[in-house]
């Protein structure tokens, strides 16, 4: 059993509880205008370039044989409609300007990685934290992850927008532990524009797993003037209110993952982080609607 995995984050400490190993699998059916890893879009590895790290020495432009290294005044970069992502030119670079995104693991040497660190999930109530990209989508790959996560007795996150088949989201739920659920819009032709899905499966899912009493961190990516006005955050009251549900963690837009942008020769989406007076006007609003706010940095 073989997926791609774009990374794998040991000593985590923002995906659940304790210290976790946290393994990011590549490849997500949505494509949020906020997304800060638009690296973990795509279900192949990818080409990033880094031009401000370039110190032209053309090596890069040596080791492809598809001619698809661009010179850009005095700097390197690539033609996207010819590169074909196999990174050649990676492992010559001196600077380290480039970089591939995703490789492909099998079940066992992903457990290797995880298991390196089985002692620091015993002494801190830690464990293994499957997020991506959307890991559901890894189909059969998270499953045969979550079975082996299972055998050896870790404690199994899964971070997940919920867009997923019914049937496999059932499957999941049997071997997870913990959700990190995330919530970006409640109305679904909004959510739509947004993310380009609707999300009527990700509230069929979520109905699901609260139903279930699953354990569930609901996670809000607050955007400004997007998802954050008080409609928004009162139908998401209304709707974890039905299971007794007032928790939610919020992670305010930054932009991190700007760079990425321009590495992918991607457009850079037009979000601006939030000054400390308009988020607290935000939080605010949760107050009044009656949910309790963790901010997530």
């Amino acid at each position: 059993m073989e997926g791609i995995v774009y990374n794998i984050q040991r000593m985590s400490t923002k995906d659940g509880p304790g210290l976790r190993t946290t393994v990011f699998l590549k490849g997500c059916p949505l494509h949020c205008l906020w997304c800060s890893n638009p690296e973990s879009q795509g279900f192949r590895p990818q080409l990033l370039v880094f031009p401000n790290l370039c110190v032209g020495c053309g090596a890069c432009e040596k080791a492809c044989s598809h001619g698809a290294v661009t010179r850009e005044g005095k700097t390197f970069n690539r033609d996207c409609q010819v590169c074909t992502n196999c990174g050649a030119c990676v492992p010559v670079c001196p600077a380290r300007a480039r970089e591939i995104s995703g490789k492909a693991m099998r079940v066992d040497d992903v457990m290797r990685v995880v298991d390196s660190d089985s002692l620091f999930y015993e002494n801190s109530g830690g464990g293994v934290t499957f997020g991506g990209g959307e890991p559901t989508a890894a189909g059969d790959f998270l499953l045969a992850l979550l079975d082996a996560s299972q055998r050896r007795g870790y404690h199994i996150c899964l971070d997940t927008c919920g867009l997923c088949e019914p049937e496999r989201f059932q499957k999941i739920m049997e071997r997870v532990d913990l959700f990190l659920f995330d919530c970006k819009h409640m109305d679904p032709e909004e959510h739509k524009r947004l993310t380009g899905a609707d999300n009527g499966l990700i509230l069929k899912n979520l109905h699901a797993v609260l139903g279930a009493g699953k354990n569930v961190r609901i996670r809000i990516p607050l955007m400004p003037g997007i998802n954050d006005g008080a409609r928004n955050i009162e139908a998401v009251a209304a709707f974890l209110h039905r299971y007794g549900h007032r928790e939610v963690d919020v992670l305010p837009c930054h932009t991190f993952g700007h760079s990425k942008y321009a590495a992918l020769k991607q457009p850079e989406p037009a979000m601006i982080s939030y000054l400390p007076d308009e988020l607290s006007a935000v939080l605010e609003r949760f107050s009044k609607a009656d949910l309790n706010v963790t901010v997530v940095p």
